[in-house]
């Protein structure tokens, strides 16, 4: 028998937050086994009713704030930030650079339904959004750029070019 194991007692390992493994102590006979499958159904289930109605699972809060699915990229050139923002137009969003940070916000509009129209279904979330980023010390701030194609806002933010020190050549004088 286990020394920290009493009579009857099962014991059970799970990651704690620390990474290393948690003991937790489940009396005999109470220690169920679920069907993986069965699990992993549930949690797909509350995933997409998650997404399709942020609200109803709580999370409101976020739904609202939450900003469109990023890209982040790096080249040679500089760096890339590509959000989806679909159903915003240009004049929806707004970016800012302040402070060595990069703030994309907006808000998505919930279109005008006409009196009398019955809605049968309403899947889509209007809500204001903001995100911020970090620019680069490399980044040139003053030449960050934006666009925006088929509901995906890209913003470049180039490099600073580089400082090549200056060189001159200095005369040298008899006595």
């Amino acid at each position: 028998m286990h020394p920290d194991r009493a009579e009857g007692e099962n014991v059970m390992t799970s990651q704690g937050n620390n990474g290393r493994p948690q003991i937790v102590r489940v009396p005999a006979g109470m220690v169920r086994v679920a069907d993986p499958f069965t699990a992993l159904e549930r949690q797909m289930v509350r995933l997409f009713d998650d997404f399709k109605d942020p609200a109803a699972t709580g999370n409101a809060q976020k739904a609202a704030g939450r900003i469109g699915a990023t890209d982040v990229t790096e080249d040679a050139k500089g760096y890339t930030i590509a959000v989806e923002v679909p159903g915003c137009a240009e004049s929806d969003v707004k970016l800012s650079a302040t402070n060595g940070l990069l703030t994309i916000s907006g808000e998505k509009k919930r279109p005008e339904v006409p009196e009398g129209t019955k809605q049968h279904l309403a899947g889509r979330w209007f809500a204001s959004f903001e995100d911020s980023f970090a620019i680069p010390e490399d980044a040139d701030a003053d030449k960050i750029s934006a666009s925006m194609k088929n509901g995906v806002l890209t913003v470049v933010m180039p490099r600073k070019p580089e400082v090549k020190p200056a060189e001159r050549t200095i005369a040298i004088h008899a006595g």
